[in-house]
């Protein structure tokens, strides 16, 4: 038997870990009521459909199921999947089902059908859930909901209600004859590669297809704009007879902080994936990460290189802003790391003893969109 070189090369193997992966924005769940199931797909269980023709085994066309889910599945961009839960009717109420949806799985859109939508005490509830649990809702309105939202002297239409409540993961999208516009706008979002350069959009000015432009009177429009509703449309723009088909207008969610529907996503996508990074940079090292700044700087860089992804693909963006810090006017490329890696030295003993690092200060200055263009013109 010949000598083992492990006697004289002893190996000892360290395989970092894989760590954590970024969440999927591009996730949908669409509740179907209990009176659409096929038999054999019993409530509190889902199934996962990729293309229309795959849902239609299941769901006639006719079904308001079918109906939501085409909106996904169907037109363009084409959606690679949906999830599709199987509500219980005797459930006391919709975050009750959504519980236990969430319970088995995660998503990031929530949709439901028509006649949920059409119940401001249902779709109420539900937008409070994914305030909560950080799942975009899209509320979308048609028929008498609809025509409440466009009545300038309502205020009690969802999508004042909405508004009132500060609802950040939720929109409202008012169309008179499409009951699920809104589902439309959302895989624009849900298509969006973070990862890939000039990438982030807005809801504004977007196409969506498969969906009418609606021509309506000022009155209804001044009425989705008041700031008390903030409520989409799609709609036709014309410019002395010559007529674009259809726009997204208004693109806000009902966000007390006054963001637009593209920040709270984007900001949602920030978070999950920054988070990610730092907690991979924590735990994938083969050793520890020491309460020293060469380990802060660490900590430090990784968040560092995820910030230059997010100025990559847009949500980030340069400007000149007013330091609170200092008083000073000052220009960023679109964040600031405010932490050193020698703060970790004055750790109180309590968060030293709490193996903590130093806290990681981060301003953030979005790139925003451009929605309308004022011009003014001098003429001599």
């Amino acid at each position: 038997m010949s000598y083992d070189i492990n006697n004289i090369v002893p190996i000892n193997l360290r395989i970092s870990p894989q760590g954590l992966g970024y969440a999927n924005f591009g996730s949908a769940a669409l509740f179907a009521p209990e009176s659409e199931l096929p038999v054999g797909f019993n409530v509190d269980t889902r199934r996962v459909y990729t293309s229309l023709t795959d849902l239609s085994v299941d769901f006639a066309s006719t079904t308001e199921t079918y109906k939501a889910a085409s909106k996904w599945l169907g037109g363009t961009p084409s959606m690679s999947s949906l999830t599709v839960w199987a509500t219980d009717s005797t459930d006391a109420d919709w975050p009750t089902t959504l519980n236990k949806a969430r319970n088995e799985f995660w998503w990031f859109f929530t949709f439901v059908t028509a006649t949920v939508y059409a119940s401001v005490a249902e779709a109420t509830a539900i937008a409070g859930w994914a305030n909560d649990n950080e799942s975009f809702f899209m509320n979308c309105q048609t028929g008498a909901n609809a025509t409440a939202i466009r009545d300038i002297s309502d205020d009690t239409d969802i999508a004042t209600v909405f508004t009132t409540n500060g609802y950040r993961y939720a929109a409202t999208m008012s169309h008179a004859t499409d009951a699920y516009a809104g589902i439309t706008l959302c895989k624009l979002f849900a298509k969006v590669n973070y990862t890939a350069t000039k990438s982030t959009i807005t809801g504004e000015g977007k196409v969506l297809s498969g969906v009418a432009g609606e021509d309506l009177t000022g009155t209804a429009y001044a009425a989705m704009k008041l700031p008390t509703k903030k409520c989409q449309f799609y709609t036709q723009v014309e410019n002395k007879g010559s007529v674009d088909a259809g726009r997204v207008i208004n693109s806000w969610s009902h966000s007390s902080f006054g963001e637009y529907m593209d920040d709270v996503i984007n900001l949602a996508a920030f978070v999950n994936g920054i988070g990610v990074e730092l907690y991979n940079s924590a735990f994938n090292q083969t050793t520890k990460l020491g309460q020293t700044p060469a380990g802060q700087s660490v900590l430090i860089g990784a968040a560092k290189a995820f910030c230059e992804v997010y100025i990559a693909n847009g949500y980030l963006g340069p400007r000149n802003y007013t330091d609170p810090d200092d008083g000073l006017e000052k220009f960023t490329v679109g964040y600031e790391i405010l932490t050193k890696p020698e703060d970790i030295l004055n750790l109180t003993d309590p968060d030293r003893d709490a193996r903590k690092s130093a806290p990681l200060r981060i301003r953030l200055f979005r790139a925003g969109a451009i929605h309308s263009v004022p011009v003014d013109i001098d003429v001599y």
